[in-house]
């Protein structure tokens, strides 16, 4: 199969300064996730920018420097009473496949944050290529703590209840074994329950370089 980006359909969106980029990285989520509700919709074709070499390191570099490793991107659910709450990630990885253990980095300061950690049951939706528009959407700050699946497709998952999103390439449900605390971070390793792929013909949405990218 051969991979390429396109670009067709996504409308461009302005590049935000260093600055708004650093304020939001110390109040919202984690570093991925504020890189991804920073990202361009408009795929680059250009070739990489020029080394910098010997950087200090700042929120801006380091983001940067982390946005050249291309990842997935994941929705992570959990609930919270009667909510449910969805939080953008690509901070997400297998930690082991005996147990089946996966893990999710999450800020400290995070709405999302607490919740996940008193409801002990989370779920890892990777979006497929049509859903830039959910990675945003559950990337933006100040959304309202009810109602964030309102108008978005998914169903409750068989082991754990949390909603999985229609959209996406592959659905997990953990339920968490640890907490590692990790500077301004916890990580939070959890046990899959289950999951279910797609299967062929559905692509992942990538990012990389701060803008969406997928593959055909």
């Amino acid at each position: 199969m051969s991979r390429r980006t396109v670009t067709e359909g996504w409308p461009s969106e302005p590049s935000p300064s260093d600055d708004y980029a650093e304020d939001a990285a110390a109040d919202y989520v984690d570093a991925a996730t504020v890189a991804l509700r920073l990202a361009s919709t408009e795929v680059d074709l250009t070739d990489a920018p020029p080394p910098r070499q010997g950087e200090r390191i700042t929120p801006a570099s380091l983001r940067d420097a982390m946005g050249c490793l291309a990842t997935g991107v994941c929705v992570i659910t959990t609930v919270a009473g009667d909510d449910d709450l969805a939080m953008t990630a690509n901070s997400v990885t297998s930690v082991s496949l005996q147990p089946p253990l996966i893990l999710v980095c999450v800020a400290k300061t995070a709405r999302f944050h607490d919740a996940l950690l008193e409801s002990g049951r989370w779920g890892v939706s990777i979006l497929d290529a049509e859903s830039h528009e959910l990675s945003t959407q559950f990337a933006t700050p100040g959304r309202d703590h009810a109602g964030q699946l309102e108008r978005v497709q998914f169903s409750r998952g068989p082991a754990t209840g949390v909603a999985l999103l229609t959209s996406s390439v592959a659905q997990l449900e953990c339920a968490t074994t640890a907490v590692h605390p990790a500077g301004d971070h916890d990580v939070i390793i959890g046990e899959v329950k289950y999951l279910s792929q797609a299967g062929a013909g559905r692509h992942p949405l990538l990012f990389h370089r701060g803008r969406y990218r997928w593959l055909l």
